[in-house]
């Protein structure tokens, strides 16, 4: 007889059971409402999948630890949404077996629930006999309780279960009742009005039913109703805080058992305890409190079903306060791990040890195919643990560990406990097999396919589908199975460095599925292959990649297979399109062609210019470029290799151009791939998913797109590695990558090809010549190695055949950088800045002003404008220059000349423009020799200005004595315009006028020999100032007379001084006749431009009526002022009522007439 795997174990897994961890929650029926719902709820309930397990599983906990020292307590986890407080509802009623309404029981009602299940509920009924007491069932929502009193909270859970009040000093209050035996009567005499019994226990200390109730069972409890509800009070008092855990215990127990024996087989159902707890560690630490006692002080007859919505092994530190009571964790890392479950579970007996080892060693080929090829194959260290790892095989434990890490979100299943278990679990169903059999794979996924389930990870769709590919068949199972692997797996992480290279393919299932060692795998492998292919072919699995044998498997969702068919579709379409596939095929080798561009670097001599390189993707030859060196690509989709070499051959030696043939290797695979590429494109372009299968079905297809571009990538990146590269003439190039073969080719052959003329001009000190070159060194390009005159330079003769008849910097630099020449642009600028210094060339600026030696820098070279000097000066020639800039008192430094020329013209330009005006000044003195002179440029224009010096000089002299009397003239001019202005209406006027207009027309206002405006000024002085002083005295006289007479006129007198200034500053009277003081000459234009004559003479005409003014104003200031008086009205009916009136009111007139004038109101 065959030795079984629990004989080697040194702990029997059958007899040993881990504590349960189900979910359970029940509602209390409060109305008809809340019973026809219930029953709607059992007859649609599916008993089966993930409800049925758990269901069964919670059970089974609980009656395996009847007699034992503490009970398992079970929490329930999920996601909103997932179900968990209808099982739990559910699995209350059932436990209670609810009679939900006339002769309908909860487990009746449910149409399929199974077998299993029942057969629990039978032992539990049968518990229940044996204890004379019903299964009992108390379920509330934590948050629903005080917040920050636990024990209160879950006890008034279980007092609604057994018809108690909530509130603990009630529930005191009927225990006390129910142990004197007055509690039936006591409430039938409150209910006898029709008032409730529960809701009048609120009312308890105020309650006069309620006492007189007591009073009527027990005269002697009080002197009367107000005494008795002050003793009510007092016996049970109310308390804000907490019951401590020894009087929740006692008042379970109370509420549990009325008879003080044994208790109920209870479930207690507490749903949402993580929301109740939230952040707070004190309610934690009294929940903990709490489930302890449950479990260990009730008699192994309180089951405790707690949820939340986390995992026990969130990090929160509150939940992790409950894993020692709903499940005990430890945390380790994965050695530790692994240490504690071979020794917990996996021991072996002494006597065991070498029948295993045996078994090991005989299968070993089995073992070692495991997963071979991946990264957590068979390693050589496995030997030393696989005795201890039996019947768990080191690869598939590895294989777990991976699966732990990249499908548990919450981490709770990577935890020791879990870990525990799930291998626990798996020893368990194999134990009573044969020594040799092993742990399957997929037992992974059986453990953890709920848990994924709630944390979102396995979809729903995908859940059931698996689960239903179960029949309850062999084959459906291996399914099951398969299906279950593979999804494990695909959920295992693919980047670089975390690839582990486990791949869902035939072989690989049937690795992890080989359930005994000692059994040919051959049979199995080749069912499970059918089973893959059956499974692809019917849309449950997605098959990835062509090559035959190493096909990877994936679950299909519906919606998938529909993006499946989709790109099916798309496949078929762009593998008929022969151009899109040539032209994506074009892009990507253009790209990577670009990439291998990029990394050459080109640097022209020991100038070290950067040279660009671009690619000529075209049939045709390209045209020859002047600045760039060409590679003119083609490929082996489009021509020859035998045809690129005679392209080249054909080109000579001399062209610059480099031949680039790609091979086309792996043509249809890189076409296959891009047409996958190209169709997975299109299918995410098509749909745009909200669902989570849909979001699902969109990454799976974008990891396809994402391989097949790494393929596409990969195939192009061989093309390129194995590129072709010829130099003109035919010569190849060789090296190990095409960018580097590119690099040495243009290097050796097509610059040298591209710019012949180069080597003049390369040289590594250019910058320094530049700069020599700007501070005006005698030899600038010596630092080149250039010995001789500055236009004798090769690059400098080129530089002056280039200028011509004039040429800007800008164009000089871009005809001599690009080929044939090449050279650097410091080499040109540095030789035209050396020719301009020393005269060889001139050089305007960009508003055609000549730009002085010295002044011309690389920034401004540019936009300079140069020319081809023809006449050239000595430098005793140039000291002679500025010499003549001294006419004009214009100072030149030496080099400075050009510069300054333009500034000298300019001085004497405008000195003659100051010679003479608009009449009476004469034309200025003619400039025709300064616009000669501007005319010329350079060296030319200098040699003009030397030969000019006398008649320079000679200009100059003549309009500087113009402006010399202009200067003196022009002011007497100004003054005799504005006087005689000023004499308008005078004699004097029409005597003088005729002469300035004579001096004005005639322009002689600047005659060499006579000043004609002097005497005219003097005389029109003259006879102004008489007139001025006669109008001053004419002024002063009215005024003086005016005064008097207002002074001595009686309404003046009369007036109070104060009345007298009003009226003065209002009608502006002098208070004093001014006397008549003598004008300056000087002045006299600006007194007469104050107020001329005529209006002088005005004025003193206009002083007698104001002084008029000033008496009229006087006159009327000293009338009486006027009395308002207002006459009485009223109603007249005859002639004696009309004299009356006028009789009263004619008095009261000749009254107020006494005192001034009257205006009647």
């Amino acid at each position: 007889m065959s030795q079984k795997i629990f004989e080697t174990l040194q702990r029997d897994p059958r007899s040993s059971p881990l504590a349960n961890n189900g979910q359970a929650r029940i509602t209390t029926l409060d109305d008809d409402n809340s019973r026809i719902e219930l029953e709607g709820e059992l007859t649609t309930f599916v008993c089966d999948g993930q409800y049925g397990q758990a269901m069964e599983r919670i059970l089974q906990s609980y009656l395996a630890q009847q007699g034992q020292a503490r009970q398992n307590c079970a929490w329930v986890s999920g996601f909103f949404g997932s179900g968990k407080s209808h099982l739990q509802k559910m699995l209350g009623h059932l436990w209670a077996n609810t009679e939900v309404s006339s002769g309908k029981r909860a487990r009746d009602l449910v149409l399929e629930l199974p077998d299993g299940v029942r057969d629990q509920f039978r032992e539990l009924d049968t518990l229940a006999a044996r204890s004379g007491k019903p299964l009992m069932a108390a379920s509330g929502a934590m948050p629903s309780g005080a917040k920050d009193a636990v024990r209160k909270t879950v006890l008034a859970i279980l007092l609604k279960a057994v018809g108690m009040p909530e509130k603990v000093p009630q529930a005191r209050f009927c225990f006390w009742l129910r142990e004197k035996g007055y509690l039936d009567a006591v409430k039938s005499t409150v209910e006898a009005d029709g008032t409730l019994w529960l809701e009048e226990l609120d009312e308890l200390y105020v309650s006069p039913l309620i006492a007189g109730a007591v009073l009527e069972q027990d005269p002697d409890f009080a002197a009367g109703n107000r005494e008795a509800r002050d003793v009510i009070r007092q016996q049970f008092p109310n308390s804000d805080g907490d019951i401590t855990t020894a009087e929740f215990v006692q008042l379970a127990r109370k509420a549990l058992s009325p008879d003080g024996g044994e208790l109920p087989h209870t479930m207690l159902v507490l749903d949402e305890v993580q929301q109740y707890i939230g952040d707070s560690n004190d309610r934690a630490t009294d929940f903990v409190e709490l489930a302890e006692a449950l479990q260990t002080e009730l008699d192994s007859r309180v089951m405790l079903v707690a949820s939340g919505q986390s995992a026990l092994s969130s990090e929160t530190p509150q939940l992790q306060k409950l894993k020692d009571r709903f499940r005990v964790t430890v945390q380790l890392s994965d050695t530790d791990v692994e240490t504690v479950i071979r020794k917990v579970i996996l021991q072996k007996r002494a006597d065991a040890q070498a029948d295993v080892q045996q078994v090991l060693e005989t299968n070993a080929g089995e073992v070692s195919k495991q997963l071979e090829g991946s990264l957590i194959k068979e390693r050589s260290e496995d030997r030393q643990v696989a005795v201890a790892d039996y019947p768990l095989l080191p690869t598939r434990r590895r294989f777990w560990e991976e699966c732990f890490r990249s499908v548990d979100v919450a981490g709770t299943n990577s935890q020791l406990r879990s870990q525990l278990r799930i291998i626990f679990d798996a020893v368990k169903d194999i134990a009573e097999e044969d020594l040799g059999r092993v742990i399957t794979g997929d037992v992974l996924f059986q453990a953890m396919g709920p848990d994924l389930v709630n944390s979102g990870v396995l979809l729903n769709e995908l859940n059931n589908r698996i689960s239903g590919l179960d029949d309850g068949s062999e084959e459906g199972k291996l399914k099951q199975s398969l299906c279950g692997l593979a999804f494990l797996i695909s959920r295992l992480p693919r980047e670089q460095g975390a690839d582990k290279g486990i791949r869902a393919t035939a072989r690989t299932l049937g690795d992890l599925m080989v359930p005994d060692l000692r059994k040919d795998s051959g049979p199995l492998r080749n069912q499970i292959a059918g089973l893959l292919e059956a499974m692809a072919e019917d849309g449950t699995l997605m098959k990835v990649g062509e090559q035959p044998g190493l096909e990877e498997y994936r679950l299909q969702t519906t919606e998938g297979a529909q993006w499946q068919r989709l790109f099916d579709e798309k496949r078929q379409a762009v593998r008929s399109d022969t151009n899109e596939v040539n032209t994506f095929r074009e892009q990507l080798l253009g790209a990577e062609l670009q990439k291998e561009l990029k990394a050459v670097r080109l640097l022209h001599g020991d100038a070290k210019i950067s040279r660009s390189i671009v690619p000529w993707v075209n049939p045709e030859p390209p045209a020859p470029s002047n600045e760039q060196v060409v590679v003119w690509v083609r490929d082996g989709w489009g021509c020859s290799e035998k045809e690129v070499r005679e392209a080249a051959r054909e080109a000579g030696t001399d062209d610059p151009v480099l031949h680039v043939f790609l091979p086309r290797r792996n043509a249809e695979e890189l076409r296959s791939r891009i047409i996958d590429a190209t169709a997975a494109r299109r299918v995410l372009g098509h749909y745009n998913p909200t669902t989570p299968e849909g979001k699902e079905a969109r990454q799976a297809m974008q990891s396809r797109l994402s391989r097949a571009e790494e393929d596409c990538n990969e195939l192009i990146a061989d093309v390129i590695a194995n590129a072709l590269v010829l130099k003109g003439g035919g010569i190849e190039e060789y090296g190990t990558k095409l960018g580097e073969k590119l690099q040495a080719a243009a290097n050796e052959s097509s610059l040298a090809r591209l710019f012949p003329e180069f080597p003049k001009a390369d040289h590594g000190s250019w910058g320094t010549a530049v700069k020599r070159a700007k501070e005006g060194s005698d030899s600038p390009l010596g630092v080149v190695g250039h010995q001789g005159s500055n236009d004798s330079h090769p690059v400098a003769r080129q530089v002056i055949n280039s200028i011509g008849g004039g040429k800007e910097g800008t164009n000089i630099r871009v005809e001599l950088r690009i080929a044939p020449f090449g050279w650097p642009q410091d080499a040109i600028d540095a030789v035209l800045l050396a020719l301009h210094r020393d005269g060889t060339l001139s050089a305007k600026d960009s508003q055609n002003n000549p730009i002085a030696v010295g002044q011309l820098d690389q920034q401004s070279l540019g936009k300079a404008r140069f020319y081809l000097q023809e006449v050239r000066l000595t430098t005793r020639e140039k000291l002679a220059v500025r010499g003549v800039f001294g006419i004009a008192s214009v100072s030149a430094n030496q080099g400075q000349e050009e510069a300054k020329a333009v500034e000298f013209l300019d001085a004497i330009e405008n000195q003659v423009a100051q010679s003479g005006g608009e009449p009476p000044l004469p034309q200025p003195v003619s400039a025709g020799l300064i616009k000669q002179l501007r005319s010329l440029s350079g060296a030319e224009q200098l040699k003009a200005i030397l030969d000019a010096k006398e008649q320079l000089q000679e200009l100059w002299d003549q309009a500087c004595s113009l402006v010399d009397r202009k200067q003196k003239r022009w002011p007497s001019w100004e003054s005799l315009t504005g006087l005689l202005h000023q004499a308008q209406g005078l004699e004097i006027h029409g005597e003088l006028a005729p002469q300035v207009e004579a001096i004005r027309s005639h322009r002689s206002l600047l005659d060499p020999t006579t000043d004609f405006v002097a005497p005219l000024l003097q005389q029109l002085e003259q006879a102004l100032a008489v007139e001025l002083e006669q109008a001053q005295q004419q002024f002063s006289q009215v005024v003086a007379a005016e005064l008097q007479q207002l002074q001595a006129s009686a309404e003046w007198q009369g007036l109070p001084e104060a009345e007298r200034d009003r009226i003065s500053q209002s009608l502006q009277l002098p208070a004093t006749a001014p006397a008549a003081e003598p004008v300056e000459r000087s002045q006299l234009l600006e007194a007469l431009q104050q107020r001329s004559i005529t209006g002088r003479k005005e004025q003193a005409e206009s002083v007698p009526t104001r002084f008029a003014k000033a008496r009229t104003a006087a006159a009327k200031a000293l009338e009486p002022s006027t009395q308002a008086l207002r006459l009485n009205s009223g109603v007249i009916k005859d002639a004696a009522a009309l004299d009356a009136w006028w009789a009263a009111e004619r008095q009261k007139l000749a009254t107020a007439l006494e005192n001034g004038p009257i205006q009647i109101n």
